[in-house]
């Protein structure tokens, strides 16, 4: 009986011990999802406002890329980032054929990794910095026209952005075939959702600014 008491208290013990360290686990990793969540707001916080140096006047533009991005970065497109591109191109064209004139036009298919040395001359054109908002900085937009949001950004720098506005450029050109018309308007149709070809309207009239110069 004194055999088995003790081994009921070695065995509670050991439940104990574990549900500790369970419970020590859990709140860790509480904490560290505290840090990460908090991180990443702070790293999607803020406006981004880019100077040329090689300009005298008219040398700001600011947009709603956040703090994480607000570097040269923005300014460079990487061989990984450029093979997403390509992929996603690829795909595209392989699913709705009447998007190869559109694809051409985007200018997507000539695009280059940027090279070190023109990395360099960013590095050396451009410096960057944090703002609250643009409209603090005294960046206003005028009537009819608004910021695209950082979300809205990456849409129109990725391949479905590029090819979108291409369509939408080559559906409005009336000096064109109607063919041609009429392709890009079913490459549209087929390939992308209305709030994508209402981005890229958006932007290409200028009514959905990705980023403005200031006054």
């Amino acid at each position: 009986m004194k055999k088995f008491t003790i081994g009921i208290s070695l065995l509670l013990c050991l439940i104990s011990c574990f549900e500790g360290g369970g419970e020590k686990q859990k709140e860790e990793e509480n904490k560290q999802t505290i840090t990460l969540t908090t991180l990443y707001l702070v790293r999607q916080s803020g406006n981004c406002i880019k100077t040329n140096t090689t300009l005298s006047s008219n040398n700001q533009f600011c947009s709603r890329r956040p703090l994480g991005i607000c570097n040269v970065n923005q300014l460079i497109l990487t061989q990984s980032e450029l093979n997403v591109i390509l992929n996603d191109t690829r795909t595209i064209q392989a699913r709705t054929t009447d998007c190869q004139e559109s694809v051409l036009q985007s200018g997507v298919l000539s695009l280059k990794a940027t090279t070190v040395a023109s990395s360099d001359s960013f590095k050396s054109q451009y410096s960057f910095r944090v703002a609250e908002t643009c409209e603090l900085e005294g960046f206003q937009t005028s009537a009819g026209t608004r910021f695209a949001t950082f979300t809205e950004i990456q849409w129109l720098e990725s391949a479905r952005g590029k090819i979108a506005k291409a369509a939408k450029s080559i559906s409005a050109n009336t000096f064109l075939p109607q063919a041609n018309r009429d392709r890009a308007n079913s490459c549209l149709n087929l390939e992308f959702k209305d709030w994508e070809k209402d981005l890229a309207q958006g932007n290409n009239e200028n009514k959905i600014l990705v980023e403005i110069v200031h006054p």
